[in-house]
């Protein structure tokens, strides 16, 4: 009776031991989630703010967003269900076959009805910076892409960060010129995986800009548009406008 008594306390210990090892392992990966999650978070603001340097740099080239933007697509009408993403703008300067890897332009889309139709928005080309290098990430092949080095110490600053940028919808279509309206989608991996089925969190932000009123006034619609965290400042572009983000 002794021993059988013996041996049911030690099981039962046993087993008080087994749950109490079980929940510290839990807390364990659900706080390295949390931080994970809040690491990939800060990354895809990072993302998002140098992605504004970025198109900044276009503004300074070019005058507008154009030569960032996506082309104007004819239609953003979808059939429900189309695969095949028939509302992508002609672009040449596309990757290909986002299905690839190294190529992520017009990866991801949503469909949502607009204009009496079913609308495909694609989250858009990936953003390029003036000379042509992609802001990109992709796990499918961890080193394609560029990630900015912005303390110049030789270490990517914004490693496992894809940042996409197209244009607003507008009604039914896209808007157009003068090319001064974007949004821009920042996905964030942290840590960033060595292949599809590495642990990782995954953060992605979007933000839509506007390109500041010029120095003679607001013009129509302006209003709403500032986020309060960009700085304008007049300066003379090769186009003869005076606006530029810093």
């Amino acid at each position: 009776m002794a021993l059988v008594l013996a041996l049911l306390l030690v099981l039962a210990l046993a087993g008080i031991g087994a749950v109490v090892l079980v929940s510290v392992g839990s807390d364990g990966a659900v706080a390295r989630n949390q931080a994970w999650q809040a690491r990939a978070a800060a990354q895809a603001e990072a993302g998002l703010e140098v992605a504004k340097a970025l198109l900044a740099r276009h503004v300074e080239e070019h005058g507008s967003f154009e030569r960032a933007l996506p082309p104007v697509r004819s239609s953003i009408r979808a059939e429900r269900g189309d695969r095949r993403a028939r509302a992508l703008p002609i672009d040449g300067a596309a990757c290909g076959d986002p299905a690839t890897p190294g190529c992520r332009d017009y990866e991801v889309f949503r469909d949502e009805p607009m204009a009496g139709g079913n609308a495909r928005v694609h989250v858009g080309r990936v953003l390029r910076d003036v000379g042509g290098r992609a802001l990109l990430f992709d796990p499918r092949a961890p080193g394609a892409g560029w990630a900015p080095d912005l303390d110049g110490d030789g270490i990517p600053d914004l490693a496992g960060v894809t940042v996409w940028i197209r244009r607003p919808v507008v009604g039914a279509l896209d808007a157009g010129a003068p090319h001064d309206r974007a949004v821009l989608t920042a996905e964030a991996r942290h840590p960033p995986p060595r292949g599809p089925e590495d642990p990782h969190a995954v953060s992605r932000l979007e933000m839509t800009l506007r390109l500041a009123p010029r120095p003679s006034g607001a013009e129509p619609g302006d209003a709403g548009y500032s986020d309060g965290l960009t700085t304008w400042v007049s300066r003379r572009l090769p186009t003869g406008d005076r606006r530029e983000a810093r």
